[in-house]
């Protein structure tokens, strides 16, 4: 029932990397034998003694190092700037983590200085010890070669120097862990962005089924993933498999691993970026210091994140991104019949009266400034302080996961996403309930519909009523909004959803609750949960939330990993709030849940590296960064330099005290 996004144009299929690259020859036997001799008479150069030289005592990093004889040193285009990438986790080898698919440099070091440099030439090859495929590299100067890894894994690196001059081959081999590597958005090259932004692109023009054609079986397009967030947000009334319960970090950490495996189908050496949204507010708070002035939380959206060279810039009267790569991405239609969608066919939660095609930003709560005074304390832009306080004082993973989940990033939804449509008209009760109480309204406008549509007091209209907008019929139909008079249940449903009707009249709530369920069509954008994974700005999000638990297990680790909901809070005790609320199950929270997204994780029954759906437990265990870590990537990185601003300190990753989690 879903149609495809627009084609646009197909892209030419990426070349193999075993075009660019032509492998050297087999040695013969009698080359073979030449290399062992000079290997030894090597030796006595390295040494400079005779010895019982055996090429075991190159085999190895700690032999390298210890006897003095020839090192690789590994590089590329961020190790210049950044210096060697995660170096925090204990299992990595300071320097010997090399990336898939990325152009790495390799230079090896301790060469006599006897030899005649412009004699010398060099060859690699690395054999990757899951598979047995070897990659060769090519000869990039007198003692350097040039290599593409092309599997996530572990390789043994072999390489020779060769001296035309004297005959002479030095050989050396090391042992490197393959990985992708995840980097702040903001400290990736323009290569690297541009590569990203485009293949994030690439997923919204083709189809899956033609994309599978031209990249891959990983390869899937932004309707799956659109889908995937939204019937598993919203499967039916009394279910939410993704968000307030236990499963909410792993199962939008696997869904990410997945987004992330079809970029990769696209461009291979893609790692997915995360956004650290923390600095936005150092950023801002540094801008308003400079000119003097109160901090102004719409200098969020000057920010270099929304540029049109990122994720785009949201036109203030169409709330929409108008120019760039991002102009007018269409939001998928789906038939009416299907299981999710909003009145307009589109592919929205079902409360959601957004009519626009387009993928919507307001950056506003109806017309308010998002993050007033109000019920919505996901209305809070996270903070430094708001992740440190989940690395210093949290002990739970359970209460790690329902604070991250709303203090600590729900505010990026709702200050990207916000709403908008009729709720705008709610500062018609300020003279009623006070300008207070509409303020409070208001923040929470983007959640009303939600849970009301859940509590099972409203219903879509029939599509014929939304065939004329401006018929007002278009709307949701909730009980007793024909009548005089609500009864006593229907109220009593109704206000429990407002914490800005305590302490107000009888009237005073008939009149808010009118306002908000009988005569409005709130408007909601596309990062407030049910379809926010349509959003490019989306992905980033949740692998921030990840980096902060590698860091936490690093510095202050979680000692209570009980599934215990009411660890966080108590109407979570049956894993997630759902639960209690309709009384039914929490499925998609449970620990042993089936994750809804795929990761590419080493299986220790296998002995190899597989693509999988895992449970939560699984998926959890997978990201600790002791002995148990499983995944393909790791983050570059663990500095909050620039929480010193705020006077928070981060502090430093010490190897030694890092413990089994």
């Amino acid at each position: 029932p879903i149609k495809n996004l627009g084609r646009g144009k197909v892209p030419m299929e990426t070349p193999s990397l075993s075009d660019q690259y032509e492998p050297i020859p087999e040695e013969t036997p009698k080359n073979r034998k030449q290399q062992l001799i000079l290997s030894a008479v090597a030796g006595l150069f390295v040494l400079g003694a005779v010895a019982n030289y055996s090429p075991s005592m190159l085999s190895s990093q700690s032999s390298l190092s210890e006897s003095g004889l020839l090192q690789i040193e590994f590089s590329n285009e961020y190790t210049a700037i950044h210096g060697h990438p995660a170096t925090d986790y204990h299992w990595v080898k300071d320097g010997y983590l090399v990336e898939p698919h990325r152009s790495t440099s390799l230079s090896i070091i301790g060469v006599p200085d006897t030899l005649d440099e412009s004699k010398l030439t060099t060859s690699c090859v690395g054999t990757h010890k899951q598979s047995g495929e070897k990659v060769h590299g090519t000869n990039a100067g007198s003692k350097q070669c040039q290599m593409k890894f092309l599997k996530v894994g572990d390789y043994t690196v072999e390489a020779s120097v060769i001296s035309s001059d004297t005959d002479q081959i030095l050989t050396t081999s090391v042992d490197v862990q393959s990985r992708y590597v995840r980097r702040d958005i903001r400290k990736i090259t323009e290569e690297d962005k541009a590569n990203y932004l485009n293949a994030a692109r690439t997923l919204y023009d083709i189809n899956t089924a033609d994309g599978i054609q031209i990249y891959g079986e990983n390869y899937k397009c932004m309707i799956y993933f659109g889908t995937l967030h939204l019937e598993n947000g919203v499967p039916d009334k009394q279910h939410d498999r993704l968000h307030d319960g236990m499963g909410f970090l792993t199962q939008h950490l696997s869904m990410t691993n997945e987004y992330e495996l079809s970029l990769q189908s696209v461009t291979p050496s893609i790692a997915m970026p995360y956004w650290d949204f923390t600095q936005d507010i150092t950023m801002i708070r540094d801008k308003a210091h400079a000119n003097k002035r109160e901090v102004d939380y719409k200098d969020l959206w000057d920010l270099d994140i929304w540029q049109e060279d990122f994720f785009g810039t949201s036109d203030t009267h169409l709330h929409t991104v108008t120019k760039g790569r991002w102009a007018y991405t269409r939001v998928p239609s789906i038939t009416r019949d299907a299981e999710v969608a909003n009145a307009f066919g589109l592919l929205r939660a079902p409360w959601n009266f957004e009519t626009s095609p387009y993928v919507t930003r307001y950056h506003k709560s109806c017309g308010d400034n998002v993050g007033g005074k109000g019920d919505a304390n996901t209305n809070q832009w996270p903070t430094c302080a708001t992740h440190h306080y989940a690395v210093s004082s949290i002990d739970s993973f359970a209460f790690f996961t329902g604070y991250m989940a709303v203090d600590g990033h729900g505010g990026v939804h709702s200050y990207i996403g916000g709403a908008g449509g009729d709720c705008d008209d709610w500062s018609d009760l300020t003279a009623l309930v006070g300008p207070e109480r509409v303020s409070s309204m208001k923040q929470f406008g983007p959640y009303y519909g939600r849970f009301i549509w859940r509590e099972d007091m409203c219903s879509m209209p029939d599509s014929d009523k939304c065939s004329d907008i401006s018929s007002g019929k278009c709307k949701l139909e909730c009980s007793g909004c024909a009548e005089d008079k609500f009864t006593e249940a229907e109220m009593s449903s109704y206000s429990g959803l407002f914490g800005a009707m305590n302490g107000v009249s009888d009237f005073q709530k008939e009149q808010m609750v009118r306002k908000v369920y009988c005569d409005t069509k709130t408007a909601v954008g596309e990062q407030i949960e049910a379809n926010s994974a349509i959003d490019v700005s989306f992905w980033p999000i949740h692998p921030t939330l990840e980096r902060l638990l590698h860091y936490k297990q690093m510095v202050n680790p979680l000692t209570n990993f009980d599934w215990d909901g009411s660890l966080w809070r108590s109407d979570w005790s049956s894993g997630c709030c759902w639960g209690d609320m309709f009384d039914t199950d929490c499925t998609g929270h449970y620990e042993e849940s089936p994750t809804v997204g795929k990761s590419y994780v080493y299986d220790d029954e296998e002995g190899d590296w597989m693509l999988k759906s895992m449970t939560n437990r699984a998926m959890l265990e997978s990201a600790f960064t002791t002995h148990t870590y499983k995944n393909a990537y790791v983050y570059a990185d663990f500095s909050y330099e620039h929480c010193e601003k705020e006077g928070i300190t981060f502090k430093k990753v010490s190897k030694k005290s890092q413990t089994s989690a």
